[in-house]
């Protein structure tokens, strides 16, 4: 699966896995403020923005598979591994698999945990709406919580347009993947890694509990917390979310 991709800048390489339903766009202000520093590469997933959509189930270890294909391509051999939200998931199967691979890891609003039996049924059920009635399913789901309080109206209708553009079997395809991810827990325990964990103090899916959880099952992490943001922190926080993504990347930067 050849993904349609954003390499940028030169130095250590840091890629950069886009949420759900989002595309590689959700990362341009990092791009732009990494790429002086870093060599940084942002895919569109398999099924959103210019890449190829695969219908009905995409599993979370195909987007992985995806991603290292591109890695091969591209002869990176080593690189951080920074996602956000599906992203996440995305990024703990890359580093889960081939730690040797990676410098550093970033989760960004994700979460550690499988989906309850109830979350599987009610992303099952989301797909089927999505692929029967359109994006605007979606959209109307990520509306109550994907924004804090004060979050600017630019980004929002950013957003929302990034996320009504999104291909409605790609959209499905993930719902269906999220509903089979695995346990990352066990796996992130063997991880000897440097871990940039971040989330928004008002994101009421990645909140204190759920972080909470990530960080006690990794062996170096660093918890940062933006205040008043919820689910975008790198766009509705986006100077603070790059101080201290850019800030944890140069402390655990291999030597050029």
């Amino acid at each position: 699966m050849r993904l349609a991709y954003d390499d940028v800048g030169a130095g250590p390489c840091v890629v950069l896995i886009h949420g759900h339903p989002f595309d590689r766009t959700l990362w341009q202000p990092q791009l732009e403020a990494l790429a002086g520093d870093f060599r940084v590469v942002a895919p569109d997933l398999r099924g959103f923005g210019e890449s190829p959509v695969t219908p009905h189930l995409v599993s979370l270890r195909e987007y992985a598979e995806d991603v290292e294909e591109l890695l091969a391509h591209l002869d990176i051999d080593e690189a951080a591994i920074v996602g956000l939200s599906m992203g996440g998931l995305v990024a703990m199967e890359l580093a889960t698999a081939q730690p040797e691979r990676y410098w550093t890891l970033g989760l960004v609003t994700t979460t550690v945990e499988p989906a309850s039996p109830g979350e599987r049924v009610q992303r099952r059920e989301r797909a089927d709406l999505v692929e029967r009635d359109g994006m605007q399913v979606l959209i109307d789901y990520m509306h109550t919580g994907v924004y804090g309080p004060h979050c600017p109206p630019a980004v929002r209708e950013r957003v929302d347009a990034m996320m009504a553009g999104a291909p409605v079997q790609g959209a499905a395809a993930a719902l269906r993947g999220r509903a089979e991810r695995p346990d990352y827990r066990s796996r992130l325990r063997q991880l000897d890694l440097p871990a940039f964990v971040c989330t928004g103090s008002d994101d009421p899916w990645s909140n204190a509990t759920v972080t909470a959880e990530i960080v006690e099952h990794l062996q170096r992490p660093e918890l940062v917390v933006i205040d008043g943001v919820g689910h975008l922190p790198n766009l509705e926080a986006e100077a603070a979310f790059n101080r201290a993504l850019a800030g944890f990347l140069a402390r655990h930067a291999p030597p050029s």
